[in-house]
């Protein structure tokens, strides 16, 4: 059965600050309402959700299936909602307006020839009249200003003005008085033949001279003529303005044109071909499908509750025995809602460029491959895709499909971590992810009846976001390793296999001790294997575990060539002496800024043992002394945690049984078999595993290890028989 601890609640929090542990319900709160809002931001981005649709269903080719509405909808006809206020537009007149100011001058400059300052342009007429009598002269100033006032009144427009009307189809006007009083003005509708112009005005006032003639005399008739044609001017003005902003109203004021779509009505038929109305009402039934009522609202915040809260149970328990728990949970959740903000900026930058799916797009792949590298366990980026790919799910513009796209793309990248040894090895991760992408982009388009030709742009696509998927990756890995140390796999490796400045100087200065601590990391890394826990975190953990005996290695047995330092001490210095190097070894961890998970298994490998030898050498010489003391066995034992994880109670073994093995004569498997299963069974009885997590089987499985590398290591040679040295003749 297993033996393992529950902690309690000051393990539990250890190590992780009060601001982190309250980041965790914020972040995931956060995340939550992304999930909800980004969708219905999203449904409120028309283009792109219908631009898929003009995409897929091209005007002019077949249709392959039918397809009918899930649901009743309603949808605007622009076209001819279009068609209708183009109609009412035209349908409203010209717009013309009277000027008062053009009128009143008209007036004037009739006055002023009967004055004593004529205006321009009137000066030779001004003298003619001034020499008629008083009556002929009071005659030719009614005259005139009875027939402006006519002209004016009935208005006198700009021929240009008219032609242009005329080329629009129109052959009626309204014409606007404005007296200058607010409600004083009045509006009315002419007919283009009967508008006056100062072109045409000259036949009609040589008619209504004509009709004076009799009264007025030929030379007064000649007269008024010659002089109204210089004063009379243009006084009606066309206005553009005005009639815009009429036909605008006017069009604003019709109703949109509306099409009702029952449910389970075709809006495509198999082999028919596909016309544009079709392509409308696809593209309505795509926005009705995406617009969310309250109840839908309702329904799909519960989901996103649920999917979040199993998600971060999920990876609160694949770390429920790790100190770096929270700040795991942290950098999952922190990334879901960057990755929920890039999501929504991605998607609204692409809008309008006629994409037919967005699914190459979507920016999820680089979280479930960053948080499996950091954790080194690969259920937490598949906990992370499935969160994210629920998510997306509920996009508008995406498929059922896209949940398993997204879970399979980042599956993949995940599954090929197992071959990656170095960050160079991220090239290689990087080409396979792309060719699985492709494979899975173009399935995926298939089976959403994209066409052919939109399948290199999809494919061209997401090797582009994988390529950036990577290289957020390769960027972000070494940042997060260095800001939280995190004992990555790339870091373990470093750590085991190049040139690490504390290794090299303990081989230098304590070279038994060095190779003690390879064969223990050795041993550690084949145990951790079989049973399923970290072998590289053992193996650094088995490698660095004794760094702390490179400050006093003659003290220690491996070291010692010749005589014992111990014999010339006491039981209790020498005691001092070997539990010091766990503390000294702890600050040369930190000092040398290893993961955490190293100085822990540094801490434990020796839990709170007791080092039986001195404890029987100090009861041997209190015997003999014949004391009174008592020689207590706790200030003969180490005063460190026991191990609190696989790998440090798998080092605490490899390093009990390699020393040990060192001992037996003539060795053979069924001593070392023996001899491992003796000091397992040490440990188990004196509790030294009970918080390791480690089960009776696994206790098993790892001792048969053991044995079999040790019985590889040491195992009988053949002795050579000496060749006989000849005697010199």
């Amino acid at each position: 059965m297993p033996m393992k601890k529950t902690p309690n609640a000051s393990e539990r929090f250890s190590g992780n600050p009060l601001w982190m542990r309250i980041s965790i319900p914020i972040l995931a709160f956060l995340v939550s309402a992304g999930a909800i809002l980004v969708p219905v931001l999203i449904s409120n981005q028309t283009r792109l959700l219908t631009e898929d649709v003009r995409a897929r269903y091209e005007v002019g080719t077949l249709a392959t299936y039918d397809i009918r509405a899930n649901e009743t909808f309603h949808y605007i006809d622009e076209n001819e909602t279009k068609r209708r206020q183009a109609a009412i537009a035209k349908s409203v007149l010209p717009r013309f307006t009277v000027s008062l100011v053009d009128t009143s001058r008209m007036l004037a400059r009739v006055d002023s020839l009967f004055g004593e300052s004529p205006s321009e342009g009137l000066e030779a007429q001004a003298e003619t009249i001034a020499r008629l009598p008083g009556e002929r002269k009071a005659s030719l100033r009614i005259l005139m200003r009875n027939l402006v006032t006519r002209y004016a009144t009935e208005g006198i427009f700009e021929r240009a003005d008219l032609e242009m009307i005329v080329g629009e189809g129109y052959d009626v006007v309204r014409v606007t008085r404005d007296s200058g009083l607010e409600d004083a003005s009045d509006s009315f509708e002419r007919n283009l033949p009967e508008l006056l112009t100062k072109e045409t005005i000259l036949v009609r006032m040589r008619r209504d001279l004509a009709a004076v003639n009799g009264t007025m005399g030929t030379d007064l008739e000649q007269l008024a003529f010659t002089t109204l044609a210089i004063i009379l001017d243009t006084n009606v003005f066309y206005s553009p303005v005005e009639t815009a902003l009429a036909r605008q109203e006017a069009a604003l004021s019709v109703k949109p044109a509306m099409v009702r779509v029952e449910k389970g009505q075709y809006v495509l038929k198999e082999d028919h071909v596909i016309t544009a109305e079709d392509v409308k009402t696809l593209q309505a039934m795509r926005l009705a499908s995406s617009r969310f009522s309250p109840s839908q609202m309702i329904g799909r915040s519960f989901f996103v509750i649920i999917v979040t809260i199993v998600s971060v149970y999920a990876m609160h328990m694949a770390f429920e025995h790790s100190k770096r728990r929270y700040q795991y949970q942290l950098l999952f959740l922190a990334g879901t809602l960057l990755t929920e903000i890039a999501l929504y900026a991605i998607l609204t930058a692409i809008l309008g460029h006629g994409f037919a799916s967005h699914a190459p797009f979507l920016p999820v792949f680089a979280l479930p491959i960053l948080l499996s590298l950091v954790t080194n366990r690969k259920r937490t980026g598949l906990i992370v895709a499935a969160l994210l790919g629920s998510y997306v799910m509920l996009l508008p513009s995406s498929p059922e499909t896209t949940f398993f796209l997204v879970i399979a793309i980042s599956a993949s990248g995940i599954y090929f971590i197992r071959y990656v040894n170095k960050r160079v090895d991220m090239i290689f991760q990087w080409f396979f992810g792309i060719v699985t992408a492709a494979f899975l982009v173009l399935f995926h388009n298939l089976f959403n009846g994209l066409g052919f030709h939109h399948i290199l742009q999809s494919v061209t696509i997401i090797a582009l976001n994988i390529s950036i998927t990577y290289i957020l990756v390769t960027v972000l890995l070494p940042l997060i390793e260095w800001i939280w140390n995190f004992p990555t796999s790339f870091r373990l490796r470093e750590l085991a296999f190049s040139d690490s400045p504390v290794l090299v100087r303990l081989s230098q200065t304590a070279m038994g001790t060095y190779n003690h601590s390879m064969i223990v990391g050795e041993l550690a890394y084949a145990a951790a294997q079989e049973i399923g826990a970290d072998p590289l975190l053992a193996r650094v953990g088995g490698m660095y575990h004794d760094i702390g005996k490179q400050e006093h290695p003659e003290y220690f047995i491996e070291n010692q060539s010749g005589d014992n330092k111990h014999d010339d001490l006491k039981a209790s210095l020498s005691v001092a002496i070997i539990k010091s190097h766990v503390k000294i070894g702890v600050e040369k961890a930190r000092e040398a800024h290893l993961p955490q998970e190293v100085i822990d298994i540094i801490s434990q490998h020796h839990g709170n043992d007791v080092i039986a030898i001195f404890l029987k050498e100090a009861q041997i010489a209190a015997a003999a002394e014949g004391s009174n003391s008592e020689v207590k066995q706790q200030d003969y034992s180490y005063r460190n945690q026991i191990p609190q994880s696989p790998e440090a109670a798998i080092v605490m073994l490899a390093d009990g049984v390699e020393a040990a093995s060192r001992t037996i004569k003539k060795p053979s498997a069924q001593k070392y078999e023996k001899l491992v299963n003796q000091i397992f069974m040490g440990k188990f009885e004196r509790k030294q595993l009970v918080s390791s997590r480690l089960s009776v089987t696994d206790l098993e499985r790892i001792a048969k290890v053991f044995v079999q590398i040790l019985t590889g290591r040491y195992h009988t040679r053949i002795e050579y028989p000496q060749e006989k040295e000849e005697e010199p003749t």
